[in-house]
């Protein structure tokens, strides 16, 4: 019954029991089966307190047989005629030893526990019922003489329940008239107490359907069969004057111990008892008259009428007796399921008086429907009565206020009772508790009163009608807890008075309850576990009374309920502290609770108990986040009641409270709980981190199994002592904690990022303290191992388990999240502190090595080779680590956060290829290349691979290797290379890029061009990159063939990029030359049209007039640089250049404007330089320069020199700009203040001036440049057209400075237009330029035509400009001959 195993044994069938009283038994067959003398009885110790404890020696079963032996084995709950059996009886077990009482320690094990109750499963099973998992089977627990009993359709099992041991003093009876068939009601027993001569109780059965009553007087008398056989007709009866078809339903306790009521499915009732007015043995039954069935035989007293009676009353639900003060007396109660109660007093011999008949119905659904709206819903005719109790009396006034019941009446006319009804709909039950005082007293148009109505919200599962067990209703003393019995489950619902308080006060003024305590225990879905019967175990106070005088066997502290679960065994569900329920701060039942419950006993596979059943506990999905939280929290931590501070084997430990989370996780997942990302995450996370912690004590223990026997002291014992002690629990030494290392493992593991950042430290302080070189090799080595197996088991387990914890739609990258860190707390396995350690102990690890190892070493340090070994483990531990830092930290919402990813971001980027690359000094290749792969580090990928090569070609060139050995040095070579041309099919120009890059960098030039692995990507990279234009243009030439693109590239490096003038001059004339090479080779498309031929043509001209325009800048410089500043250079002392050529070209302008010698002394370092200077910077030098008069007429003049930069070199606004600039300098270069001033001066003397000036060479060479064909149309501007350039706005090149230096340089500016301002108006400037020009002009059209006269060719506007001005000492002859003057 209480197994899960089945029975399959034969069985001794019971004795063959004739249906007629007078028919003789059949004799025996042969004297061996002729009944036995009455074996010796031992003498017997009376039971008392320390019945159920633990007996010293091995119970024995008694088992009561009939006369005649076995013939038929007996099928598993089959019912056959049995033919009789021998008789046997076995001896009994020794008793229990006085001094031992019920503890803790009673064998019981804890099934579920919360704050309100425990549920445990008591040992005390007999074999029979652990054999038999299956039959039908059902009974009950009676706490006042301590035993249970279990009725099949053939067999009685009578065993002390609350005993301590697993195989108790049982004792089982063979019905003398078993069922016919299986799908008949199973009988019906009771336990009778105790008699004066016996101290254990006795036995009655009644089968429901023949009437067939037997009554053991004891269940212990050896004699009981023997007078049975003797006084068959006093022991073994039938209930005279039962319908045909009418059956015996239930059986209870009347006023007396030897009597019983029995209730029909009729409605009628009967008186029976099992002894006479001496006390000896007797069965008599007298059936009461009363209203619920009918009272006669013949047609009204047939099963038809029965069942029509009772389609209008309704079946009886329940019969309950309460025992009265008066000797003899007790009151019963039948309720039937429509709502109709009775009540009688009964007398001893069966007398009876009604007290109270009424139809409560109305009463109770309007109750219900007034208090419960849920109720109102349902339909009125599904009101059902299930079961009811008496509410005990005589309470002591402190448990009467406790409770929400009424006082119990003083009256016993009146019945207090509480009602267990129900209220179905198509898909839901609801259950409610109604107290209800019945009485004669009451007014008869309101017989009844209706007290407490309390709705059961947390179970709604309708009753199965096919359940060997009734629902049933447990008001245990001192009324303040309930229990209701179902067939798979049992409630505990508190009808205790809520805490005084406004919301109270308010619902109970709306005639509301508030939320009281309520949990369910329920059973798992297995067919063969049910609740087949149940009792209570209650607390004995003031008033309890008791049966005959003597007090119950089992008197606890606080209410029971004991439920015979057929597969599993006895329960007790034993509340903890009744009066907490009526306390300030009762037990309430929360997420938390439900989650532990299911965490700590339903990972136990043989728990009949399941926690995954919602019922009516609807919490929200916060709060269980916020419960799994906390629970995972405890659990990390071995907080809390479940745990101890204890563990023989860590690991063991450990392991169990990983379960503890998973079962967890798989309780949220059945309850169908949404949670959070964060929670989910936050709860993967804790899991990982005990996950690590076994991981961790698992390396601790390989480390000291390594260790020498003097030194056992691993760094995970180191960290644990180092760490500080406010970031870890210390042990209590008073309470014997004394092992720091295991005390951490067990209460500390939620701190597993701070353990793990420690191993580097431990390292640092070592070396510290001088540790010697051994002892601190094993440390980096323990070190680099705890690193790489705690991260690396991390991002496992959390692969492993996404989808365990709701996250399988998340994407990860070598276990950490690709995306979506937004909102997420950072995760402990990126740590800032696991973070900087890891990167640290990467950097020590590979140094240590580099020291400590040599390839070719023969007795190599096996711990340093177990070092490089995890180097690549470690290096891709610490790049997964800090990526997954900055991945966290750059979606944080608070902005030092958010910055300080961004520099984790970068450090990222560095590391990558740094740490990766430092792979290859400690002759990691294959861990490096795979590391750069998975990262992405395509450069440090090339540089890996290209730096084996080379190592590989060194090898090969070490003379005396034999052939084999070169060989295997080529075959690496050439694996390797091929692997190069791998990456470039694969990766394209981000492998090969960085590829030549590092050609490039470490073997130069040479080694780039000659690779002729690939040309691609190595012209692509080579195009790519201005700064290498010119080894692209060998490139060009040499391998792609290609003219064109290396013009192309001359070309842009020139105009655009080239800083050195003479590199500029060389690289643009080489273009110009390519590009006219390439033009003038035939096309090698023949259907190249006329027209695409004209804009190749076009095309061409722009781009040579481009070469030609800045190579005519360059050649202005270099006349600059060769006529003015070579010559000073050149008598310079070694180191003193500059300074000579700055202390010769000096400007010489007031101190407030000295912006302007900046600009110009900057202008003439480039110059001297030889840096290509760009148009507006040359035009300020030649503008802003003074040239002596020895070297001046060395080149064209230094104005018409500076305006032909500016058609060159300048567009649009900004060269007018440019040019005004020119000719505004060009007149402020002269005091035309002293010109102006012409007294006393003839006109010689004044041509003789202009002629000196600059204006005037200007002029001339413009002049002349104009004659000899150029075909610039340079503008002649006047001083006042020149007014006003860059006084506002300055040029590009100033658009980047500060605002302070760009508003010196305007103010300098301004100062320049001032002056010309204050000649043009006060100077008459603007007509001294006219006479300058004209006069210029004259001077050069005299020169050219005594030049054509001579027959010489024209002359340059250099020469014209020198010739001009001694022209213009002629003319001031002339002019002075003419005498005229200005």
């Amino acid at each position: 019954m209480f197994s899960a195993s089945v029975h399959n044994g034969a069985e001794t069938a019971s004795l063959a029991s004739t249906t007629t009283r007078g028919r003789r038994r059949q004799r025996p067959l042969s004297s061996e089966n002729s009944p036995q003398q009455p074996k010796a009885k031992r003498p017997r110790i009376p039971l008392n307190d320390q019945t159920f404890v633990n007996p010293t020696a091995a119970p024995e079963t008694y088992e009561v047989k009939s006369a005649r032996p076995s013939m038929v084995e007996l099928k598993q709950d089959g019912v056959e005629e049995p033919p009789a059996s021998k008789q046997e009886l076995s001896f009994r077990s020794k008793k229990a030893r006085p001094g031992e009482r019920l503890s803790k320690g009673d064998g019981s094990i804890l099934l579920s526990t919360n704050i309100a109750f425990d549920v445990r499963k008591l040992p005390a099973l007999p074999d029979r019922l652990k054999l038999d998992a299956t039959s039908r089977q059902h009974g009950f627990a009676d706490s006042s003489t301590g035993y249970a009993l279990s009725l099949s359709h053939t067999h009685a099992v009578v065993w002390p329940y609350a005993t301590h041991t697993q195989s108790p003093e049982s004792f089982t009876f063979t019905l003398p008239y078993p069922s016919k068939h299986s799908t008949d009601r199973l009988p019906l027993g009771a336990l009778v107490p105790q008699s004066a001569s016996s101290s254990e109780p006795g036995l009655v059965v009644v089968m429901p359907s023949s009437g067939k009553v037997t009554y053991w007087e004891s269940i212990s008398s050896a004699t009981t069969l023997d007078f049975m056989r003797q006084q068959r007709n006093g022991i073994e009866d039938s209930i005279t004057g039962m319908f045909s078809g009418e059956m015996v339903i239930q059986i209870i306790h009347a006023e007396s111990a030897a009597s019983f009521i029995l209730t029909f499915s009729s409605g009628r009732m009967a008186y029976l008892s099992v002894r006479d007015a001496q006390g000896r043995p007797k069965i008599s039954t007298q059936f009461l008259r009363t209203n619920l069935g009918p009272a006669s035989s013949g047609f009204f007293g047939s099963v038809r009428h029965a069942l029509s009676h009772a389609s209008i009353q309704g079946d009886i639900a329940a019969i309950r007796s309460e025992r009265s003060s008066k000797h003899g007396e007790c009151a019963v109660v039948a309720v039937t399921s429509k709502g109709r109660l009775h009540s009688w007093r009964v007398h001893r011999g069966g007398h009876h008086d009604l007290l109270a008949e009424v139809d409560a119905r109305n009463a109770i659904l309007g109750a219900i429907q007034q208090v419960d709206k849920a109720n109102a819903r349902l339909p009125a005719e599904s009101l059902k009565i299930l079961d009811f109790s008496f509410v005990s009396r005589d309470l002591d006034q402190k448990y009467s206020d406790m409770s929400q019941l009424r006082q119990s009446p003083k009256s016993e006319d009146q019945q207090h009772l509480l009602l267990l009804v129900s209220l179905s709909g198509k898909q839901t039950c609801r259950y409610t508790l109604v107290e209800v005082v019945l009485s004669t007293s009451i007014s008869p148009e309101n017989p009844i009163e209706i007290g407490m109505v309390r709705p059961i919200s947390a179970y709604s599962t309708p009753p199965d009608s096919h359940a060997l067990a009734k629902p049933r209703l447990y008001l245990p003393r001192p009324n303040i807890i309930a229990f209701l019995v179902f067939d798979h489950a049992a409630v505990v619902a508190s009808i205790a008075k809520p805490p005084d308080s406004p919301d109270s006060q308010i619902l109970e003024d709306n005639h509301l309850l508030p939320a009281s305590f309520e949990d369910v225990v329920d059973l798992r879905a297995d067919p063969t576990l049910e609740i087949v019967g149940s009792g209570i175990e209650q607390p004995q106070g003031h008033g309890f009374n008791t049966s005959e005088g003597k007090m119950p066997r089992i008197r606890p502290k606080n209410p029971a309920a004991i439920l015979l679960v057929r597969g599993a065994g006895t329960l007790r569900i034993a509340v903890t502290d009744v009066e907490r329920f009526a306390s300030e701060k009762p037990p309430e039942v929360t997420a938390k609770i439900k989650l532990e419950q299911a965490v700590f006993f339903g990972v136990k596979e043989d728990n009949p108990l399941v926690f995954d059943v919602q019922h009516g506990f609807r919490f929200s999905d916060i709060e269980y986040g916020a419960a799994a939280l906390e629970l995972s929290l405890e659990i990390l931590t071995s907080t809390g009641k479940h745990f101890s501070t204890l563990a023989a084997r860590v690991d063991t430990n450990i392991k169990e409270r990983v379960q503890y989370l998973e079962k967890m996780m798989m309780q949220i997942k059945s309850l169908k709980v949404n949670l959070d990302r964060v929670t989910k995450w936050q709860l993967l996370w804790n899991a990982e981190k005990l996950h690590v912690a076994n991981v961790v004590w698992h390396k601790h223990e390989e480390f000291t199994s390594l260790r020498p026997a003097n030194s056992k002291k691993s760094i995970v014992a180191e960290i644990v002592e180092y760490i500080r002690s406010e970031e870890k629990s210390e042990p209590n030494a008073a309470k014997g904690e004394v092992d720091e290392l295991r005390h951490w493992f067990i209460r500390d593991a939620d701190r597993m990022e701070i353990f793990i950042a420690w191993a580097y430290e431990v390292i640092k302080h070592n070396s510290k303290a001088n540790l010697d070189q051994t002892s601190l090799t094993c440390l980096i080595y323990e070190a680099a191992e705890i690193y790489n197996s705690a991260i690396q088991d991390a991002f496992r387990f959390r692969t492993r388990n996404l989808e365990l914890y709701g996250l399988g739609n998340e994407k990860l990258e070598h276990g950490i999240l690709a995306s979506g860190y937004t909102g997420l707390p950072t995760p402990w396995t990126c740590h800032p502190f696991i973070a900087n350690n890891v990167k640290r102990q990467v950097e020590l690890s590979t140094e240590w090595v580099k020291q400590h190892w040599a390839a070719d070493s023969e007795r190599q340090d096996t711990t340093i080779q177990r070092i490089r070994e995890l180097l690549p483990q470690m290096t891709e531990v610490y790049l997964t680590v800090v990526q997954e830092l900055a991945r966290s930290y750059v979606s944080s919402d608070i902005p030092k956060k958010a910055a300080d990813g961004q520099n984790y971001e970068r450090i990222y980027e560095q590391d990558r290829y740094a740490k990766v690359v430092l792979l290859a000094q400690t002759e990691n290749w294959e861990a490096g290349i795979r590391i750069a792969e998975n990262h992405e580090s395509l450069a440090a990928l090339a540089e890996i691979l290209t730096r084996e090569i080379h190592a590989l070609q060194t090898q090969l060139a070490t003379p005396g290797l034999s052939p084999d050995q070169i060989e295997q040095l080529e075959s690496k070579v050439d694996a390797r290379e091929e692997q190069v041309r791998q990456c470039f099919e694969t990766y394209g120009k981000d492998f090969a890029f960085p590829y030549y890059e590092y050609l490039l960098t470490s073997f130069g030039i040479d080694t780039l061009l000659g690779y002729t692995g690939d040309k691609t990507y190595k012209t692509m990279y080579l195009r790519t990159k201005p700064e290498l234009a010119k080894v692209s243009w060998i490139n060009d030439i040499i391998d792609e063939e290609d003219i064109d693109h290396a013009a192309n590239t001359l070309l842009d490096l020139g105009l655009a990029r080239e800083q050195q003038v003479w590199n500029k001059k060389i690289e643009l004339s080489l273009g110009k030359l390519a590009r006219m090479a390439e033009s003038s080779r035939p096309s090698s498309k023949a259907s190249t049209s006329l027209q695409d031929a004209n804009i190749d043509g076009t095309t061409e001209d722009a781009q040579v007039d481009a070469i030609d325009k800045e190579l005519a800048i360059i050649e202005v410089q270099d006349a600059v640089y060769n006529t003015q500043i070579h010559p000073v250079i050149t008598v310079a002392l070694e180191g003193e250049e500059m300074s000579l050529v700055q202390d010769t070209f000096a400007l010489k302008i007031p101190k407030k404007y000295k912006i302007l010698s900046q600009i110009f002394d900057d202008a003439l370092r480039r110059l001297v330089n030889h840096e290509a200077l760009d148009p507006l910077t040359l035009i300020d030098l030649l503008t802003l320069i003074t040239l002596p008069p020895e070297t001046k007429d060395h080149m064209p003049d230094q104005f018409f020199s500076a305006l032909c930069v500016a058609y060159n070199g300048l567009q649009g606004a900004e060269r007018v700009q440019a040019e005004r600039l020119i000719w505004r300098r060009c007149y402020v270069k002269e005091d035309w203040t002293q010109l102006n001033n012409t007294t006393l001066k003839n006109d010689n003397d004044i041509a003789e001036i202009l002629g000196q000036t600059h204006l005037f060479s200007f002029y001339c060479t413009l002049y002349a440049s104009q004659h000899s064909g150029d075909k610039n149309n340079y503008r002649r501007l006047q001083p006042s057209e020149a007014a006003g350039v860059y006084t506002e706005t300055l040029d590009r090149r100033f658009d980047q400075m500060e605002k302070g230096y760009r508003e010196k340089v305007l103010e300098a500016m301004r100062w320049e237009n001032s002056n010309l301002l204050k000649y043009i108006e006060k100077h008459r400037l603007d007509q001294w330029a006219k006479e300058t020009r004209k006069f210029a002009e004259d001077a050069v059209d005299q020169q050219y035509d005594e030049t054509t006269a001579a027959g010489a060719a024209p002359s340059s506007p250099r020469s014209v400009s020198g010739s001009a001005r001694r022209q213009s000492k002629a003319l001031e002859g002339t002019n002075g001959q003419n005498g005229k003057t200005h």
